[in-house]
């Protein structure tokens, strides 16, 4: 599938599922099923907003010379992006996130990646 088909697809699924996420927040009282349906609800909204932001930033600094970067690289990362902002919502919601474990896992989510990009 073409980078163009992807970006097209992301942004309508983002613009689908921040709406999604927009009723679920208005109609709903945060102490029934509702809460279960946020996460996953934040996790594929945020994704599909990183996409192109990624697409982006992977076509202007981490594409070697005359060479395209797979499509899956930028979704990767946006993914990664997503879990760890919803991660950090949970943790928020738990009363249990600070700077430190905030920078932990996204050191742990960098070495990850990066281990990801040498295996490439």
């Amino acid at each position: 599938m073409s980078g163009k088909k992807v970006l097209t697809i992301s942004v309508f699924l983002a613009i689908f599922t921040w709406l999604g996420l927009y009723f679920l927040i208005n109609s709903f009282s945060p102490k029934t099923w509702a809460r279960s349906l946020f996460f996953p609800l934040l996790f594929a909204a945020l994704t599909t907003t990183f996409v192109p932001v990624a697409f982006y930033l992977n076509y202007r600094f981490a594409r070697p010379k005359g060479q395209m970067v797979s499509n899956w690289r930028p979704i990767r990362q946006s993914g990664w992006a997503a879990l760890f902002l919803m991660l950090c919502a949970w943790l928020q919601t738990l009363r249990a996130l600070n700077w430190i474990i905030a920078a932990l896992v996204l050191a742990v989510f960098s070495l990850i990646e990066v281990f990801i990009l040498t295996r490439e």
